[in-house]
Formats: C-alpha cells, structure tokens, sequence
C-alpha cells in the first residue's frame, strides 16, 4: 500500500535525527553529525512539503502538496486526499471523497514512527552512507548523500537519497527509490522547529468528522 511507503520515507524526514553514526565517521558525513545534534532537541515539529511520484515504467509524473504534524507519540499527515492520525497504537484514516474514516491496528513492523530510537539504529547498522556531491542549487547550498542498504534483500527500495541545508543545517529533501521503478520525493517547503501542538490539533476524535461513516477494521 502506498501509505506504508509515505511513512517509512517521511518518519526519515521528520526524525532522521535520532540517527547517530560511528565516532570514527568520515568527514565527508560530519554535516550529518550536526544535523543530528540541532535536529534531536525537536519534541514537536510541523512540516509543509512536496511529494513528488515519479513512475519510470509509464512516465508518469503525479505532484501533491501534504503536511505534517509530530509530537511525541503521535502524528498526523495531511496527502493525496486522506488524513492519517496516529497514536502509535491506532491508525484513523479519513477519506475526504468517501466520508469516510477507516480505523486500523498500527503495525509497528511497518509503521516507522511507532519506535523510531529502534528503527533508527537498525538505519546505523544496515546502511552505508556515501556523500555524493556539494552545490548551491535551488537558491541554497545542499549536500547531497547516498544511503544504500547493505542488505538489499527483502528491501523494497535500492537507496535514499538525502539532501540537507548546509546553512541551516535542516533535512531539505529525501527520495526513496523503489525497486518496483517508481520513485517518491519528499521536499521541504516549511518546518517549524517545536512549535506548540494542542492536542485537539493532533488527536483524532469523532467530532472532527460527525457526517463521516467509521468503519472499524481492527
């Protein structure tokens, strides 16, 4: 399901920076470094971004504007027609075009934001992190990097390729390459740094949606 992809690749997006590498790291990464002493203070964030869907086998090329919202233990996306929420137990998904709200068991194998200190490690140990180039481009200088799974097996994807703000020293964007051709881009547009969340922006609740009809799939 795409869902479960969007997921994997924004959980990186939103909190690669728990991702600590080797004390002997090379210097080619140490940007990285930086970006995971700035970024690991984030307890809230909210993100507006660009996912981007380049299909390689039709040429097909779809573009959305989505955004985000985490806190600590849960999230909310806002993409592609559908509102996700998330307590790391529970999924709720509403579908604006069918009125509909689909309540689904959260899987922590497949949901990345349900243990990310676990996961994140498991980046550190199957990951082989190469710096691939250092330019200004889109009125910024980026530092791109290669992260390529050291086991390719039973992977969906070949690699991810990260960009970051060398000035700000923020995630600009992440591309996830799927082994099945299409390939999915996550560009920043706006991250606020721990704003303040209530939690009647982040939780769901029947109220938000009374016309909707719920249906319970757990």
């Amino acid at each position: 399901m795409r869902k479960t992809k969007f997921l994997d690749i924004l959980f990186v997006l939103l909190l690669l920076s728990s991702f600590n590498f080797a004390q002997n790291v090379n210097e080619s990464i140490q940007l990285l470094d930086e970006v995971v002493a700035k970024i690991d203070k984030y307890s809230t964030l909210k993100i507006e971004f660009n996912l981007n869907l380049d299909n390689q086998q039709t040429g097909k090329v779809e573009n959305y504007k989505c955004s985000a919202v985490y806190k600590t233990g849960f999230y909310k996306m806002d993409m592609m027609g559908q509102i996700v929420f998330s307590d790391g137990k529970t999924n709720w998904t509403y579908l604006k075009d069918a009125e509909e709200v689909n309540i689904t068991i959260n899987d922590s194998k497949n949901d990345l934001l349900t243990n990310p200190k676990i996961m994140l490690q498991n980046y550190k140990k199957d990951f082989k992190v190469t710096q691939i180039s250092d330019k200004f481009e889109k009125s910024r200088t980026l530092v791109t990097y290669d992260l390529y799974p050291k086991q390719i097996d039973g992977k969906k994807f070949s690699k991810l390729t990260l960009k970051i703000d060398k000035t700000t020293k923020q995630i600009f964007s992440v591309t996830y390459v799927g082994k099945d051709g299409i390939s999915y881009s996550f560009e920043i547009i706006k991250l606020l740094e721990n704003p303040v969340i209530p939690d009647s922006e982040i939780k769901y609740s029947d109220s938000l949606f009374p016309n909707a009809d719920v249906i319970d799939m757990r």
